[in-house]
């Protein structure tokens, strides 16, 4: 059962002006046309360094969606320090990395629960590089057979400077979106990552400030 923490301010308080804030970065997002025609859409979340708050911003951003009457997959691919399960608060031993390493099936791994229309894939725990299951074949079916069941399909990544996981995850995605985090976050730092997504050929769809005042 999929159950829903204090994390969550667009559950637990719709609103809030934080929650307000999710419907205008769901705005955004519609404006850009990404949710047009058929066939669900890949959206990446990554950051330049760890505790940017990605995570956080990618879950309420999913449940902005749901309550907007869209089918929303999120999808932990941080298989180093995942926390999309804490997030949501569901069981992380099993999910992405077993499907990818072939331990389970692509219909198994996904927990549903009280929110209807969002799927949530754990992370799981896995031995093997996170790089080699994540751009395996295996990786591109899933996200293939996420986008004809869902709208959105929603990607946390690791850090993109530190790992490279984010830089693979990109080709198979329909943009990303960069998570900065107020006063904290350099500018040179921002600029660095910037030039890594682009030489991935992804669309940079802009940058989500956190914790601004």
């Amino acid at each position: 059962m999929l159950r829903l923490n204090r994390s969550l301010i667009t559950d637990m308080n719709p609103s809030s002006h934080i929650s307000e804030s999710f419907r205008s970065l769901r705005t955004y997002i519609r404006q850009l046309g990404l949710l047009k025609g058929t066939g669900g859409q890949v959206l990446l979340f990554t950051s330049a360094e760890g505790g940017e708050g990605k995570t956080t911003i990618l879950a309420n951003l999913a449940v902005s969606f749901v309550q907007d009457g869209k089918k929303v997959a999120v999808v932990d691919c941080n298989l180093r320090k995942p926390g999309l399960h804490n997030v949501f608060d569901v069981e992380g031993s099993q999910g992405l990395a077993a499907y990818l390493a072939g331990y389970e099936e692509a219909k198994d791994i996904a927990v549903y629960g009280s929110l209807a229309n969002l799927a949530v894939i754990p992370a799981g725990i896995t031995s093997v590089s996170p790089p080699d299951l994540l751009g395996s074949d295996k990786m591109s079916a899933l996200l293939d057979e996420l986008k004809a069941s869902f709208d959105l399909v929603l990607l946390d990544s690791p850090q993109a400077i530190e790992y490279s996981d984010a830089r693979i995850l990109a080709p198979l995605s329909d943009g990303v979106i960069i998570v900065a985090r107020h006063g904290r976050t350099k500018r040179e730092t921002l600029r660095k990552l910037k030039v890594l997504m682009e030489q991935t050929g992804v669309k940079i769809l802009g940058i989500a400030m956190n914790q601004t005042k």
